[in-house]
């Protein structure tokens, strides 16, 4: 991977230059936006979606294309056009090569396509550093563990003689759990091969496994009812990405530590370092789901577009929607949004070593 910083995009630049003239902070400027211009207005803006209909991201693009367009202008309609192919790589790449820089079409990413993106897969033609951050939104998840294990709070995994773990692999999202493992040094056998996250579920309840993690919907729907019934113990959030970059407690679940809490309860103090870098950089992979722009769109289309969801996220109606539909996770706009996969798109060359060492010792897995 490259691991160049972000190129300063042209709306950056503009954002600084008017800051040094008008006194004002950087942050201060770079968030703000212009009065809509109208350019959707009576257009169709397209959302490339790089996989077939149902998944999460679709699930998430298309709330957006439902609900969105009255804060663009009038007569605005927002089409959702699915490219599915190589786990998203193949859309972007589309996005990357083909697609026009109209303003017409923005991108949708998620974990798929950005993985191979992180490990610098030779698939890759595309660099997110290159684009403009619209809208982002990180959702989360929860580990948890059988209840016949006996263990009550996280720091009883380590007293438990054998905690076996169901993955899909550990490439692509199953990196995210498999670093936070990583980081607190916990000790685990991990079974691959699950089609998917649900079967990995049906794993543990069968008593294949004893450890598992589920995405916020996921664990709503299915966990809590286990959890309810005595068979089910949840342990820890991922945590979220704030608008500052930092990990906070998952809104969703906000009576759970995050891993950095249980790492912290159990060596005393804060984590740091490259299995830190590491985790963080996985987690904002594989949580975020973000629209981008290319950067020589118009820049009446990036302002509308950022201005839209600036609009949006003090609507109590929209964010209400949102909080049904979505969960109860924010919308991070324009540089917050990039703030929040800086992790990801900023990570170090000796903290993508540290993952792939890591992954090799423990799994005999190339990333």
């Amino acid at each position: 991977m490259n691991n160049a910083r972000h190129h300063a995009s042209r709306f950056t630049r503009r954002a600084l230059t008017l800051a040094v003239a008008a006194g004002l902070s950087a942050g201060m400027v770079a968030n703000s936006h212009a009065e809509l211009t109208g350019f959707y207005e009576g257009e169709t803006l397209e959302i490339l979606t790089p996989w077939s209909p149902g998944g999460g991201a679709d699930t998430w693009g298309r709330y957006i294309a439902a609900t969105i367009g009255p804060f663009l202008g009038d007569d605005v309609s927002i089409q959702v056009i699915n490219r599915p192919g190589a786990g998203g790589v193949q859309g972007t790449n589309e996005f990357q090569l083909r697609t026009a820089s109209d303003g017409m079409t923005v991108l949708l990413q998620s974990a798929g396509q950005v993985f191979p993106f992180m490990y610098g897969s030779s698939a890759v033609r595309y660099d997110f550093r290159d684009y403009e951050p619209i809208v982002a939104m990180a959702q989360g998840g929860v580990v948890y563990a059988r209840a016949d294990l006996g263990v009550e709070e996280p720091l009883d995994l380590w007293d438990v003689d054998e905690l076996i773990y169901g993955e899909v692999s550990p490439q692509a999202i199953g990196s995210m759990t498999l670093a936070a493992f990583a980081l607190l040094d916990l000790p685990h056998d991990a079974i691959f091969g699950y089609q998917s996250r649900g079967p990995a579920r049906l794993a543990l309840e069968q008593g294949e496994t004893n450890l598992d993690f589920q995405t916020t919907s996921a664990y709503t729907s299915n966990v809590e009812p286990l959890v309810e019934e005595g068979t089910a113990v949840p342990l820890f959030s991922m945590g979220v990405i704030d608008t500052q970059g930092e990990l906070v407690r998952d809104p969703a679940f906000p009576d759970l530590p995050t891993v950095a809490e249980v790492y912290e309860e159990r060596h005393g103090e804060a984590p740091s370092g490259l299995a830190w870098d590491a985790y963080r950089a996985v987690l904002s992979a594989g949580s975020i789901k973000m629209l981008w722009a290319k950067a020589d769109a118009p820049e009446d289309s990036i302002n509308d577009l950022r201005y839209a969801f600036e609009q949006a996220r003090q609507d109590e109606d929209f964010i209400t929607a949102s909080e049904e539909a979505n969960g109860p996770y924010e919308w991070l706009v324009g540089d917050d949004a990039y703030t929040a996969m800086s992790a990801t798109l900023e990570i170090s060359d000796e903290a993508l070593n540290y993952l792939r060492e890591t992954f090799k010792e423990r799994y005999n897995a190339d990333l």
